[in-house]
């Protein structure tokens, strides 16, 4: 009996050293099975050597998967195949923002230099126009001087006209200025125009023409706003829609 129990603390020995070899030595041979712990992600060597790519350990933990991420793959090898699990930190190439879910393309945003307004029109005739009159009155109140100065003719500026449309554009890009007549390069100093066509607003005749200086290169003028589209067709002749190089 004690000859067996002193065989077996040998062997038990044997094994104790033989385990502490082993785990200087590296991984237990497992006969072509690795083990990791699922989820393990570690770098792998792509195609042309370095290792550029990664592969992730399988849920059975028993293998890692195929390497991924390699530079200048297909979308294939971003994690879209069967042989290896997708990687979250790489980006589908099906989420690239050009097309929608249902395969239908997503719109444009809308570009602020096109020159298309970016809603549409507050009315279109015969509907009457949009009344902005509180903002040239706010205005007016404001700066009496830029308004008492408004007569170009009379050795004024337009500074109150730009300023008005500056105040208009905020509340509706629509709103600009007008060519007399649609004549280019001739500024009306007391009116403003809005355009309630489609497409790029310069240049249109598709406008409301409002009068928004009452009394204007006179002696007293006042803030108003007067419809005079129809006044103008009347008399043969258009408005035309313009910011006349202006940043407004």
């Amino acid at each position: 009996m004690r000859s067996l129990r002193f065989v077996s603390c040998l062997v038990l020995a044997a094994c104790t050293v033989d385990a502490d070899d082993r785990a200087d030595e590296g991984p237990l041979d497992t006969g072509g099975i690795e083990q990791c712990v699922p989820g393990e992600q570690r770098a792998c060597a792509c195609p042309g050597g370095g290792p550029d790519g990664a592969q992730i350990c399988e849920a059975t933990g028993d293998r890692f998967g195929a390497c991924f991420g390699c530079e200048g793959e297909g979308s294939e090898d971003h994690g879209g195949s069967s042989e290896g699990p997708v990687d979250p930190t790489i980006p589908d190439d099906d989420d690239d923002g050009d097309a929608s879910s249902d395969g239908g393309t997503t719109a444009d945003p809308p570009d602020p230099n096109d020159g298309i307004p970016d809603g549409p029109p507050q009315a279109v005739p015969p509907a009457p126009p949009p009344d902005a009159f509180a903002v040239i009155e706010q205005l007016a109140a404001e700066r009496p001087d830029l308004l008492a100065a408004s007569c170009v003719e009379m050795g004024g500026n337009n500074e109150f006209l730009y300023e008005a449309v500056r105040r208009l554009r905020m509340l509706d890009d629509r709103w600009g200025l007008n060519w007399k007549r649609g004549v280019i390069g001739d500024m009306s100093q007391d009116v403003v125009d809005y355009h309630y066509g489609e497409g790029v607003s310069e240049e249109s005749t598709d406008v409301y023409i409002i009068d928004m200086i009452g009394g204007h290169c006179g002696d007293n003028p006042q803030a108003a706003w007067i419809d005079v589209t129809q006044a103008t067709l009347d008399g043969g002749t258009v408005g035309m829609w313009t910011l006349a190089g202006q940043d407004l």
